[in-house]
């Protein structure tokens, strides 16, 4: 299927690794030129080698995006590199255990800039120039704890349920200029964060990474496995093509079922019952 994204250019936050970076790979086998961003200048080094390979242009910024200054400068520098932005995914973000109540401050302000603030910032400097070409796709990067609350992340699944919500204003407010606004809600994918979840749990209760990672995928995936970070990537690229010119304002799930009547719990009674 051609999805109609050959020589436009998308803005990938968090594309050094994981889903972004999965992401990256599947729009730059279909001509996409791609700028991602990071924290780790060897990350974004690598993942630059490996987009390449589909003889696309690409740009890596190492950058930390809870800082506003830090969102303004790749914005503008993507901007100067390739001219436009047609494609923005918000992607980036981490999180951490927490209670509702345990949460500090600092930690609540945290998970609310990278998840919420960052997209806000993103939207605010790009959507302008979208308007003008009347043309443009944005997919904000939620989770199915953002429609439906786990147990371990409130803060995190407080500011995803924010995610969803600012993903629909912006649809409500700009579809009639061209522009596609959706909100993408994985559920268990294999990355870097699940594992650190799963190392911690771990150590805390006696068990190992894989028997968490086990029972997680038993209680929480109707398809009884994690995703690959490719499977999340291609739903993206989908969205962000010609080809979704009709989907607007909601909020896709790619949770293996997850939602679908299942508990959906993250902590200790998982893996106390398995």
């Amino acid at each position: 299927m051609d999805l109609g994204i050959k020589v436009k250019v998308a803005l990938i936050t968090g594309g050094n690794r994981g889903i972004g970076k999965a992401t990256a790979l599947e729009m730059a086998k279909e001509g996409c030129h791609i700028a991602i961003t990071g924290r780790n200048k060897a990350d974004l080094v690598a993942a630059e080698k490996e987009i390449q390979r589909y003889g696309v242009k690409t740009l890596g910024l190492t950058a930390d995006l809870e800082k506003a200054e830090e969102v303004e400068q790749v914005v503008k520098k993507t901007f100067k590199t390739f001219g436009h932005i047609d494609i923005l995914f918000n992607n980036a973000g981490h999180s951490h255990p927490c209670t509702p109540i345990s949460a500090t401050d600092e930690e609540w302000i945290t998970q609310l800039n990278i998840h919420l603030m960052a997209c806000v910032r993103t939207c605010r400097l790009i959507i302008p120039k979208m308007i003008e070409q009347k043309w443009g796709r944005i997919i904000n990067m939620s989770s199915m704890y953002g429609i439906s609350p786990g147990t371990g992340v409130a803060d995190y699944d407080a500011a995803k349920a924010a995610v969803i919500n600012y993903t629909r204003s912006i649809a409500m407010e700009y579809s009639k200029n061209g522009i596609c606004a959706t909100a993408i809600c994985p559920g268990l994918i294999h990355t870097e964060i699940w594992d650190k979840f799963a190392d911690k749990l771990a150590a805390d209760l006696g068990k190992t990474r894989q028997d968490i990672l086990d029972a997680a995928a038993d209680r929480a995936s109707s398809v009884k496995r994690y995703a690959k970070p490719e499977e999340v990537g291609k739903v993206v690229a989908f969205l962000a093509s010609e080809c979704a010119s009709y989907i607007t304002g909601c909020a896709i799930q790619v949770d293996g079922g997850a939602l679908a009547g299942i508990e959906i719990k993250l902590i200790s009674d998982w893996i106390n019952a398995a």
